[in-house]
């Protein structure tokens, strides 16, 4: 085929030459190209041997922190089992103490001629029951048993803790020819209170 181009040289659409590429020795790019290969994996097997030695000291220390958490769960359940026992020890002292001191206070509203025979704690501690007797010497005998009931009313550090203090039964009997008054009291605790 024939061309003609009747243009001027420089107005003439020039023909682009394909681009040649140089060309590339294949063996040393080859060569180039498993050699960073192998520096990859080299550099990997690095990383791994170095997060490996990494895993094992954080393997040490978490079993040392289990071992000393053990042993501070020891200490804990020790120290919360002693703070138990103190705290009961001191509900005790602190109850003893106030026994003490309202067997104090009932000492003190004594009347003579009155002498008791047991004081018991009843009914789920809600009530303090004072068993006595009297010795009757003419019509004294009575009147000795509301005085001493008076006394513990009257008395504010022992009647503090009751709502109320009543005389339950009053019984009379002989012994021998001397005759005798035995009586109930019972003290009944404000709500809260326990002896």
């Amino acid at each position: 085929m024939i061309e003609i181009n009747l243009l001027p040289p420089e107005l003439r659409v020039k023909k682009k030459e394909p681009m040649k590429l140089p060309s590339l020795p294949i063996i040393p790019v080859a060569a180039g190209v498993v050699c960073l290969l192998i520096a990859i994996q080299v550099l990997l097997w690095l990383f791994i041997q170095v997060k490996s030695v990494s895993r094992d000291s954080l393997k040490k220390k978490i079993a040392s922190i289990a071992a000393s958490n053990k042993d501070a769960m020891t200490i804990d359940s020790s120290l919360r089992e002693i703070s138990s026992r103190v705290e009961v020890i001191g509900k005790l002292l602190n109850s003893r103490f106030d026994a003490a001191k309202k067997l104090n206070d009932l000492s003190d509203s004594m009347v003579s001629g009155i002498w008791l025979r047991s004081i018991n704690v009843k009914v789920s501690k809600e009530t303090l029951i004072i068993e006595g007797s009297n010795i009757v010497i003419g019509d004294s005998g009575e009147g000795s048993i509301s005085k001493f009931v008076n006394s513990l009313k009257e008395n504010e550090s022992f009647s503090s803790d009751f709502d109320d203090i009543e005389l339950a039964k009053v019984e009379r009997r002989k012994v021998q020819n001397t005759e005798i008054m035995d009586f109930v009291i019972i003290c009944h605790l404000k709500k809260g209170k326990e002896l």
